[in-house]
């Protein structure tokens, strides 16, 4: 996961202006990762991903502007009733709650990029 993740972020550095891992434990197949990404425009990706047992994945990505303001948050809390539950995104400071279909760093990644490349 840990050389998955440093070649996920290699391949947007056009936008990235450093990362950090936080935290990375891995045991058997379970696994914990916390990570921050900051962009070009000075935006904070903050992520979080779980993996128990090789079955169950928990994760957040916390995307914020440079006052810390949120622009996106995806995670799969099953706390919202949506069409791709538990799998949702909360938009902006109004925590407007839609349908996610980026699941994991890569996709996550994508949209940002979209929107920092604009």
């Amino acid at each position: 996961m840990s050389l998955e993740f440093h070649k996920t972020v290699k391949q947007y550095d056009d936008i990235i202006s450093s990362y950090q891992i936080i935290r990375f434990e891995l045991a058997g197949t379970s696994l914990k990762l916390r990570a921050a990404i900051e962009f070009t425009d000075a935006s904070i990706l903050h992520i979080r991903e779980t993996v128990i047992n090789g079955i169950t994945r928990k994760y957040a990505y916390h995307w914020q502007d440079k006052n810390e303001n949120t622009i996106i948050r995806w995670d799969n809390a099953p706390d919202w009733d949506v069409i791709t539950f538990p799998h949702h995104k909360h938009i902006g400071m109004e925590n407007q709650i839609e349908p996610s279909y980026e699941r994991n760093i890569e996709q996550i990644l994508s949209v940002i990029s979209e929107h920092i490349r604009i």
